[in-house]
Protein backbone atom coordinates (compact mmCIF):
# COMPACT_ATOMS: atom_id res chain seq x y z
CA UNK A 1 0.00 0.00 0.00
CA UNK A 2 1.44 3.43 -0.99
CA UNK A 3 1.85 6.34 1.39
CA UNK A 4 -1.21 8.12 -0.05
CA UNK A 5 -3.41 5.06 0.38
CA UNK A 6 -2.21 4.60 3.96
CA UNK A 7 -2.99 8.26 4.74
CA UNK A 8 -6.46 7.90 3.25
CA UNK A 9 -6.99 4.76 5.28
CA UNK A 10 -6.15 6.62 8.47
CA UNK A 11 -8.08 9.74 7.57
CA UNK A 12 -11.39 8.28 6.46
CA UNK A 13 -12.45 6.82 9.83
CA UNK A 14 -11.62 10.12 11.54
CA UNK A 15 -13.54 12.10 8.94
CA UNK A 16 -16.56 9.84 9.27
CA UNK A 17 -16.48 10.17 13.05
CA UNK A 18 -16.18 13.94 12.75
CA UNK A 19 -19.12 14.08 10.36
CA UNK A 20 -21.27 12.19 12.84
CA UNK A 21 -20.27 14.55 15.64
CA UNK A 22 -18.25 12.04 17.63
CA UNK A 23 -17.19 13.89 20.79
CA UNK A 24 -14.15 11.70 21.60
CA UNK A 25 -12.33 13.09 18.54
CA UNK A 26 -12.64 16.65 19.82
CA UNK A 27 -11.66 15.60 23.34
CA UNK A 28 -8.57 13.83 22.00
CA UNK A 29 -7.28 16.96 20.29
CA UNK A 30 -8.30 19.23 23.18
CA UNK A 31 -6.26 17.10 25.56
CA UNK A 32 -3.22 17.47 23.34
CA UNK A 33 -3.06 21.24 23.23
CA UNK A 34 -4.96 22.34 26.36
CA UNK A 35 -2.66 20.70 28.92
CA UNK A 36 0.70 21.82 30.34
CA UNK A 37 3.05 20.64 33.03
CA UNK A 38 3.03 22.23 36.50
CA UNK A 39 3.53 25.95 37.02
CA UNK A 40 7.13 27.18 37.26
CA UNK A 41 8.82 28.62 40.36
CA UNK A 42 8.68 32.24 39.19
CA UNK A 43 6.20 34.54 40.93
CA UNK A 44 5.54 38.27 40.81
CA UNK A 45 7.46 38.34 44.09
CA UNK A 46 10.60 36.94 42.48
CA UNK A 47 10.19 39.71 39.88
CA UNK A 48 9.94 42.33 42.63
CA UNK A 49 6.18 42.99 42.82
CA UNK A 50 3.90 42.41 45.86
CA UNK A 51 1.30 39.76 45.09
CA UNK A 52 -1.23 37.26 46.37
CA UNK A 53 -1.56 33.72 45.09
CA UNK A 54 -5.27 33.08 44.85
CA UNK A 55 -7.55 30.19 43.96
CA UNK A 56 -10.56 30.85 41.75
CA UNK A 57 -13.46 28.34 41.81
CA UNK A 58 -14.76 27.32 38.38
CA UNK A 59 -17.58 24.77 38.06
CA UNK A 60 -16.11 22.51 40.72
CA UNK A 61 -12.54 23.01 39.52
CA UNK A 62 -9.83 25.28 40.97
CA UNK A 63 -7.85 27.83 38.98
CA UNK A 64 -4.41 28.98 40.15
CA UNK A 65 -3.77 32.72 39.80
CA UNK A 66 -1.42 35.58 40.67
CA UNK A 67 -3.01 38.85 41.82
CA UNK A 68 -0.91 42.03 41.80
CA UNK A 69 -2.47 45.25 43.09
CA UNK A 70 -1.03 48.62 42.10
CA UNK A 71 -0.14 51.15 44.77
CA UNK A 72 -3.20 52.78 46.41
CA UNK A 73 -1.74 56.13 45.35
CA UNK A 74 -2.10 55.27 41.64
CA UNK A 75 -4.63 57.27 39.64
CA UNK A 76 -6.64 56.44 37.68
CA UNK A 77 -7.36 53.08 39.26
CA UNK A 78 -7.10 50.44 36.51
CA UNK A 79 -7.04 46.65 36.64
CA UNK A 80 -6.34 44.20 33.83
CA UNK A 81 -7.50 40.57 33.68
CA UNK A 82 -5.12 38.67 31.41
CA UNK A 83 -6.07 35.61 29.36
CA UNK A 84 -2.73 34.04 28.47
CA UNK A 85 -1.94 31.87 25.46
CA UNK A 86 -1.97 28.13 24.96
CA UNK A 87 0.74 26.04 26.63
CA UNK A 88 1.63 28.94 28.92
CA UNK A 89 1.41 29.18 32.71
CA UNK A 90 1.15 32.11 35.08
CA UNK A 91 4.85 31.86 36.00
CA UNK A 92 5.72 33.00 32.47
CA UNK A 93 3.79 36.26 32.92
CA UNK A 94 5.45 37.52 36.10
CA UNK A 95 7.74 39.99 34.28
CA UNK A 96 4.68 41.45 32.58
CA UNK A 97 2.85 41.74 35.92
CA UNK A 98 5.85 43.55 37.41
CA UNK A 99 5.88 45.86 34.37
CA UNK A 100 2.19 46.61 34.83
CA UNK A 101 2.71 47.24 38.54
CA UNK A 102 5.45 49.75 37.73
CA UNK A 103 2.96 51.55 35.47
CA UNK A 104 0.15 51.75 38.06
CA UNK A 105 -1.95 48.96 36.54
CA UNK A 106 -3.24 46.12 38.74
CA UNK A 107 -3.39 42.66 37.18
CA UNK A 108 -4.77 39.18 37.58
CA UNK A 109 -3.31 36.31 35.55
CA UNK A 110 -4.82 32.84 35.93
CA UNK A 111 -4.18 29.36 34.62
CA UNK A 112 -7.06 27.70 32.80
CA UNK A 113 -8.16 24.18 33.59
CA UNK A 114 -5.44 21.79 32.42
CA UNK A 115 -2.73 24.46 32.72
CA UNK A 116 -0.09 24.76 35.44
CA UNK A 117 -1.45 23.74 38.84
CA UNK A 118 -5.11 24.31 37.96
CA UNK A 119 -7.58 21.42 37.96
CA UNK A 120 -7.85 19.02 35.05
CA UNK A 121 -9.07 18.52 32.40
CA UNK A 122 -8.39 21.29 29.90
CA UNK A 123 -11.24 21.37 27.38
CA UNK A 124 -12.74 24.11 25.26
CA UNK A 125 -15.94 24.00 27.31
CA UNK A 126 -14.01 24.19 30.59
CA UNK A 127 -11.89 27.12 29.38
CA UNK A 128 -15.03 29.02 28.40
CA UNK A 129 -16.42 28.44 31.90
CA UNK A 130 -13.07 29.43 33.41
CA UNK A 131 -13.22 32.76 31.60
CA UNK A 132 -16.52 33.62 33.28
CA UNK A 133 -15.34 32.43 36.70
CA UNK A 134 -12.09 34.40 36.46
CA UNK A 135 -13.89 37.59 35.39
CA UNK A 136 -16.42 37.24 38.22
CA UNK A 137 -13.59 36.94 40.75
CA UNK A 138 -11.74 39.84 39.10
CA UNK A 139 -14.76 42.16 39.18
CA UNK A 140 -15.62 41.33 42.79
CA UNK A 141 -12.00 41.86 43.87
CA UNK A 142 -11.62 45.36 42.48
CA UNK A 143 -15.16 46.75 42.61
CA UNK A 144 -16.77 49.80 41.08
CA UNK A 145 -14.02 52.28 41.94
CA UNK A 146 -11.61 50.61 39.50
CA UNK A 147 -11.69 50.66 35.71
CA UNK A 148 -11.87 46.97 34.72
CA UNK A 149 -10.35 45.87 31.43
CA UNK A 150 -9.54 42.47 29.90
CA UNK A 151 -6.63 41.49 27.66
CA UNK A 152 -6.29 38.35 25.57
CA UNK A 153 -3.03 37.06 24.17
CA UNK A 154 -3.04 34.60 21.25
CA UNK A 155 -5.29 31.63 22.14
CA UNK A 156 -6.48 33.46 25.26
CA UNK A 157 -8.63 35.71 23.08
CA UNK A 158 -10.80 32.72 22.20
CA UNK A 159 -12.33 31.92 25.63
CA UNK A 160 -12.35 35.65 26.37
CA UNK A 161 -14.44 36.57 23.31
CA UNK A 162 -16.58 33.43 23.50
CA UNK A 163 -17.61 34.27 27.07
CA UNK A 164 -17.51 38.08 26.93
CA UNK A 165 -21.32 38.56 26.64
CA UNK A 166 -21.67 36.81 30.02
CA UNK A 167 -19.20 39.04 31.89
CA UNK A 168 -21.07 40.97 34.58
CA UNK A 169 -20.69 43.86 34.87
CA UNK A 170 -19.36 44.45 31.37
CA UNK A 171 -15.69 45.46 31.31
CA UNK A 172 -14.73 49.05 30.56
CA UNK A 173 -12.51 47.97 27.67
CA UNK A 174 -11.20 44.96 25.76
CA UNK A 175 -7.69 44.42 24.36
CA UNK A 176 -7.27 41.70 21.71
CA UNK A 177 -3.58 40.93 21.28
CA UNK A 178 -1.97 38.70 18.61
CA UNK A 179 -5.22 36.85 17.97
CA UNK A 180 -6.05 34.15 15.44
CA UNK A 181 -9.16 34.66 13.36
CA UNK A 182 -10.53 31.25 14.32
CA UNK A 183 -9.27 27.97 15.73
CA UNK A 184 -9.83 26.38 12.34
CA UNK A 185 -7.72 29.04 10.60
CA UNK A 186 -4.99 28.68 13.23
CA UNK A 187 -4.90 24.92 12.68
CA UNK A 188 -4.63 25.36 8.93
CA UNK A 189 -1.83 27.93 9.21
CA UNK A 190 0.26 26.61 12.10
CA UNK A 191 3.65 24.91 11.73
CA UNK A 192 2.13 21.55 12.62
CA UNK A 193 -0.85 21.85 10.30
CA UNK A 194 -2.37 18.65 8.98
CA UNK A 195 -1.62 17.63 5.43
CA UNK A 196 -3.41 15.60 2.78
CA UNK A 197 -6.81 14.06 3.62
CA UNK A 198 -6.27 14.68 7.33
CA UNK A 199 -6.40 18.42 6.59
CA UNK A 200 -10.10 17.94 5.83
CA UNK A 201 -10.66 17.43 9.54
CA UNK A 202 -9.93 21.10 10.13
CA UNK A 203 -12.81 22.11 7.89
CA UNK A 204 -15.27 19.38 8.84
CA UNK A 205 -15.08 19.57 12.63
CA UNK A 206 -16.95 22.41 14.38
CA UNK A 207 -14.99 25.65 14.73
CA UNK A 208 -15.61 26.15 18.44
CA UNK A 209 -13.54 29.33 18.76
CA UNK A 210 -14.31 31.84 16.00
CA UNK A 211 -12.94 35.22 17.08
CA UNK A 212 -14.19 36.99 13.95
CA UNK A 213 -17.74 35.90 14.72
CA UNK A 214 -17.53 36.47 18.47
CA UNK A 215 -16.03 39.96 18.31
CA UNK A 216 -19.31 41.15 16.80
CA UNK A 217 -20.90 40.72 20.26
CA UNK A 218 -18.55 43.23 21.86
CA UNK A 219 -19.92 46.73 22.41
CA UNK A 220 -17.34 48.27 24.75
CA UNK A 221 -14.22 50.11 23.54
CA UNK A 222 -11.87 47.72 21.75
CA UNK A 223 -8.14 47.82 21.03
CA UNK A 224 -6.70 45.27 18.59
CA UNK A 225 -2.90 45.09 18.80
CA UNK A 226 -0.81 42.92 16.48
CA UNK A 227 2.74 42.77 15.12
CA UNK A 228 3.28 42.65 11.38
CA UNK A 229 6.13 40.21 12.02
CA UNK A 230 4.03 37.75 14.03
CA UNK A 231 4.88 34.33 12.56
CA UNK A 232 2.37 32.40 14.70
CA UNK A 233 -0.83 34.34 13.99
CA UNK A 234 -0.26 36.51 10.89
CA UNK A 235 -1.38 40.12 11.09
CA UNK A 236 -4.09 39.40 8.49
CA UNK A 237 -5.88 37.44 11.22
CA UNK A 238 -5.81 40.44 13.55
CA UNK A 239 -7.11 42.65 10.76
CA UNK A 240 -10.02 40.25 10.17
CA UNK A 241 -10.98 40.47 13.83
CA UNK A 242 -10.74 44.26 13.76
CA UNK A 243 -12.83 44.56 10.58
CA UNK A 244 -15.62 42.45 12.10
CA UNK A 245 -15.77 44.43 15.36
CA UNK A 246 -18.39 47.12 15.99
CA UNK A 247 -17.34 50.64 16.97
CA UNK A 248 -15.78 52.01 19.10
CA UNK A 249 -12.53 50.34 18.09
CA UNK A 250 -8.87 51.08 17.45
CA UNK A 251 -6.03 49.04 15.97
CA UNK A 252 -2.32 49.45 16.64
CA UNK A 253 0.11 47.67 14.33
CA UNK A 254 3.52 46.84 15.77
CA UNK A 255 6.65 46.18 13.76
CA UNK A 256 9.51 43.87 14.69
CA UNK A 257 7.91 42.11 17.65
CA UNK A 258 7.77 38.34 18.00
CA UNK A 259 4.51 36.66 18.96
CA UNK A 260 5.28 36.35 22.69
CA UNK A 261 7.13 39.63 23.22
CA UNK A 262 4.22 40.92 25.30
CA UNK A 263 5.28 38.82 28.30
CA UNK A 264 8.76 37.51 27.47
CA UNK A 265 10.33 40.96 27.10
CA UNK A 266 7.74 43.57 28.14
CA UNK A 267 8.71 47.12 27.26
CA UNK A 268 7.27 50.55 26.56
CA UNK A 269 7.17 50.09 22.79
CA UNK A 270 4.65 47.23 23.03
CA UNK A 271 2.73 48.26 26.13
CA UNK A 272 2.47 52.07 25.78
CA UNK A 273 -0.69 52.06 23.60
CA UNK A 274 -2.28 49.52 25.95
CA UNK A 275 -1.59 51.73 28.96
CA UNK A 276 -3.11 54.71 27.16
CA UNK A 277 -6.16 52.70 26.18
CA UNK A 278 -6.92 51.02 29.52
CA UNK A 279 -6.57 54.39 31.25
CA UNK A 280 -9.26 55.83 28.97
CA UNK A 281 -7.02 57.67 26.50
CA UNK A 282 -6.90 57.03 22.73
CA UNK A 283 -4.27 54.48 21.73
CA UNK A 284 -1.93 55.73 19.04
CA UNK A 285 -3.07 54.05 15.81
CA UNK A 286 0.29 54.01 14.04
CA UNK A 287 3.01 51.46 13.33
CA UNK A 288 5.18 51.29 16.42
CA UNK A 289 8.73 50.09 15.81
CA UNK A 290 10.87 48.13 18.22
Amino acid sequence: MGKWSKLVGVAVPFILLALTGCAPIAHHFEGKFLTTGPNGPETPGTAGAPYDRVTIPSSGRKLDAYLVKASPACEPKVALLIFHGVQETISEWVKAQRFLYDHCVSSLVFDYSGHGNSSRPGTIANLNDDAIAAYSYFASTFGKETRLCVLGHSMGNAPLLESLPRFQPAPSCVVVGSAFSSLRDAGAHGPHSLRGPLRLLIYIMPDDWDNVKNIAHNHVPLLVIHSDTDSVNPIEMGKEVFAAAPQPKQMVVMHGFKHNAVYQSPDEAWWAPVFQFVKGEPAEAVIRRR
